[in-house]
């Protein structure tokens, strides 16, 4: 699966505080060169790169980095801790002879400091009702009649359950690597 525009989109990152306020784990300890240590407290603000595009988004070329970014000073190149939060969806077909796409969802965080850079990530799998005969390589242009939706109308309902399908209403089902299997009734 490659990270390529428009098969591969950016997640968005809202309600991000200005700043915020993390505590320091054993990796700290073990890292001789930072000035931190298990359990220190470091404030962190955005830095001027956090939300900004490192580049363009073309069609047929790699997704660019987007991250929301923390440091202790404040800037994206010289910190002592520095914390990025990312993410992004990509959509492909998970066996050939798929009947629709499948949307692969990941999320993560990163921490660099002297000594230290750790990322974790979770991919969440859902499956989607765009048929595979769908050309998803082409930036949908708006048409008369085309709907582009960014976000759910204020009266739309979307209800989230685990366990059986109750018989009305669209459904999608999806793999959360820390939720299991989940429903999304539309």
């Amino acid at each position: 699966m490659s990270d390529i525009y428009p098969l591969a989109m950016h997640c968005r990152f809202e309600g991000f505080p200005a700043r915020v306020r993390v505590v320091c784990g054993r990796a700290f300890s073990e890292a001789r060169s930072t000035p931190f240590s298990f359990g220190s407290r470091v404030d962190l603000s955005r830095t001027p790169q956090s939300g900004v595009p490192a580049g363009a988004l073309v069609p047929g070329e790699p997704l660019p980095a987007l991250e929301t970014v923390y440091a202790d000073t404040g800037d994206d190149h010289v910190f002592h801790l520095k914390v990025a939060h990312y993410g992004y969806g990509r959509f492909y077909q998970a066996a050939a002879g798929d009947a629709c796409y499948t949307l692969a969802l990941v999320k993560g965080l990163r921490v660099e400091a002297l000594g230290i850079c750790r990322s974790f990530e979770t991919v969440d799998i859902w499956e989607t009702r765009i048929p595979a005969a769908t050309d998803l390589s082409a930036v949908p242009v708006a048409s008369p009649g085309a709907v582009v939706v960014q976000d759910a109308d204020p009266g739309t309902g979307v209800v989230w359950f685990v366990g059986d399908m109750p018989g009305e209403g669209l459904v999608v089902r999806g793999s959360l690597q820390l939720g299991g299997q989940v429903h999304l009734q539309i």
